[in-house]
């Protein structure tokens, strides 16, 4: 149970499912509404944001509940989650990532009112840094988070992929593992008064690591966003909304809101509630005068790659890559240039996270072979000279979908 619900917690919904959540207007209304999802593990947070914001305005928040681990591991249908959050203005809690923040489609966000990301979790008296390991140490990571792209720019340190935050944070616990990179949103839910008996939290200084949170709305209840965003700012000035948000986050930084762009014209493909899920990335149209693809593997591989994938991986991501429970790993959804990955980035990726039930154990032949066949369902060209797991886990080539042209 605890690993499938933190298996969702740590993926982002659908855009389907935000349209369906946000379909009720109401922007007339003066009394805060608002969607919590009480599976998140800032839920608590959110509930006195929302609290609070409700005082500063003499009434209470009115506040729907919803269940965004859904059923099972593919999430909460649309249906299901419309019925339970209709007539909600502001849904509480999206994260973004500070980066490159993007949005669903159909959807607007107001400016942050949190700053959190990802944490390394260490004992005591362990280095508060990944710089700071001795070579060969062991740090955990959970499935699919972006921590995983970490190890890249830190090849002496080890990674140990867990399937839930549960796992992770239990194995620093126990030492046996350096170190920990958590979503700091259930360490502070779950580590309680550990901290000072043996763990501490330290900041993760690496790209992706910071998320804000923002709450999402539709066209109609703008006047809703803009109160809450003045209630917001309020409670920030008063030093009130610091205290309602540790330890889960720290508070937007002044005149945050006139800095953080945030992009409406990308549509996020996302997978469940809330955020952190590492491929979930922006789609745009493809550049006309995008280059050719180079030629990275051959035909025999990405064949063999294909048989490789629907034995370990199409229960998961679908026959044709089209996404299940695991996310799409085919066209401009997937292999986008808002994203910034490269052929490394997501081979590391494959090859430590996959497959889920026992990541990193297949034979390295294996995970070249699915990775090519990856690069020939995205569009890049076969050639001869052999793909290799050292130049698959070297290569900067930028991973960007190109249309496969029929014959």
């Amino acid at each position: 149970m605890a690993t499938r619900i933190q298996r969702n917690i740590l993926r982002l919904v659908s855009t389907a499912l935000f349209a369906a959540v946000l379909l009720h207007r109401g922007a007339e209304a003066a009394e805060l509404k608002v969607c919590i999802d009480k599976s998140s593990p800032s839920a608590q947070m959110d509930l006195g944001v929302a609290q609070a914001i409700g005082h500063l305005r003499g009434e209470a928040a009115q506040v729907s509940w919803f269940d965004g681990q859904g059923d099972d591991d593919d999430g909460l249908s649309a249906r299901k989650l419309r019925k339970l959050a209709s007539g909600c203005e502001l849904v509480l809690g999206f994260p973004v990532d500070a980066q490159s923040p993007t949005l669903p489609d159909g959807v607007s966000a107001t400016q942050p009112y949190a700053r959190t990301g990802f944490v390394l979790v260490t004992r005591k008296r362990a280095p508060a840094s990944l710089d700071q390991f001795p070579k060969d140490s062991v740090v955990a990571v959970t499935y699919m988070t972006a921590p995983n792209l970490y190890f890249a720019s830190h090849p002496t340190l080890s990674p140990q992929v867990f399937t839930s935050d549960a796992e992770s944070l239990r194995a620093v616990s126990r030492g046996k593992v350096a170190g920990a990179m958590l979503w700091r949103p259930y360490v502070a839910r779950h580590l309680g008064d550990k901290a000072a008996g043996g763990l501490k939290v330290s900041a993760l200084t690496e790209p992706h690591a910071d998320w804000n949170l923002v709450a999402l709305y539709v066209d109609g209840s703008e006047a809703s966003a803009r109160q809450f965003e003045q209630d917001i700012e309020k409670l920030r000035l008063s030093g009130q909304l610091q205290r309602l948000l540790q330890p889960y986050a720290e508070a937007p930084l002044p005149h945050m809101a006139s800095r953080t762009a945030i992009d409406r014209s990308t549509r996020l493909i996302v997978q469940q509630w809330p955020a952190a899920r590492l491929i979930a990335v922006a789609e745009k149209k493809p550049s006309v005068a995008a280059k050719a693809p180079p030629a990275l593997y051959t035909d025999a591989q990405a064949d063999a790659g294909k048989q490789v994938f629907l034995s370990n991986c199409a229960v998961c991501h679908g026959p044709n890559l089209e996404g299940r429970s695991g996310p799409t790993l085919k066209g401009p959804a997937f292999a986008t240039p808002q994203a910034h990955f490269s052929v490394s980035d997501v081979f590391k990726i494959v090859s430590q996270n996959m497959p889920a039930p026992a990541p990193g154990t297949l034979p390295h032949d294996d995970y070249v072979n699915i990775m090519s066949f990856l690069l020939q369902q995205n569009g890049y060209p076969s050639g001869t000279a052999p793909l290799t797991f050292e130049s698959a886990g070297k290569s900067r080539v930028k991973l960007i979908y190109h249309q496969v042209q029929s014959n």
